[in-house]
């Protein structure tokens, strides 16, 4: 049982060392960068077989560690473990998550020439300029991109524009940003938190079908 547990253990850790002596340069200062470079890997049990090459790294070479002045030294051990957000947030891949609801932009009248041109301005990436020959004009504003609204609703500081345009929102249409840390692709993360939700709803829907079970309500 322990050396199950050794094993089991040994892969969800690993430890980095790095020693830095700063060198000393007779008449003149020197401060020497350490940087998560300079981590050397220490295999633990047979990780030297199961991650071969470079074997575990991390993600970000360039983070500065510490700086060193001449005659200074530091050595440092780094452990790292695996973990899931749920047991604590160091655990987590992502950064950041928020969602909005998808806008929903109409012209409600024309918009020509420089209002056209002033709606483009207060509402950059949400407008298409293209010419156009209605009645003597030269361009007008149609709708191109409501992804890129941002709700600013600055174009209401014109008195025509807030006539001529209504921004509103889908209530069924939601747009989920995910912003990862680095160790895994927002992707996989979206893809790995839809199986999680998954399983809760299955869970749900057992434990309901077991509780009308005996009931007798089945």
């Amino acid at each position: 049982a322990d050396e199950t547990a050794a094993e089991t253990s040994q892969e969800k850790a690993f430890m980095m060392k790095n020693i830095q002596i700063a060198i000393d340069t007779p008449g003149r200062p020197y401060t020497k960068h350490v940087y998560s470079k300079d981590l050397q890997w220490v295999p633990q049990g047979d990780q030297q077989t199961r991650f071969p090459g470079k074997g575990i790294r991390p993600v970000h070479e360039d983070i500065l560690l510490a700086k060193l002045r001449p005659g200074q030294v530091i050595e440092l051990e780094a452990h790292g473990r695996i973990g899931v957000g749920k047991d604590h947030a160091k655990y987590s891949p992502v950064a950041t998550t928020a969602y909005r609801l998808m806008p929903h932009v109409e012209l409600l009248e024309e918009v020509y020439d420089e209002l056209a041109d002033e709606l483009d301005l207060y509402e950059p990436g949400v407008f298409k300029i293209v010419p156009c020959r209605e009645g003597g004009h030269s361009r007008k504003a149609v709708v191109n991109n409501p992804y890129a609204c941002t709700m600013s609703r600055n174009f209401m500081r014109n008195e025509r524009l807030k006539r001529a345009v209504k921004i509103t929102r889908k209530p069924n249409h939601f747009i989920f940003s995910i912003e990862s840390v680095g160790m895994i692709p927002a992707a996989v993360i979206l893809a790995e938190a839809l199986k999680v939700l998954k399983a809760k709803c299955n869970n749900m829907i057992r434990m309901a079908d077991e509780s009308l079970e005996s009931e007798g309500l089945d």
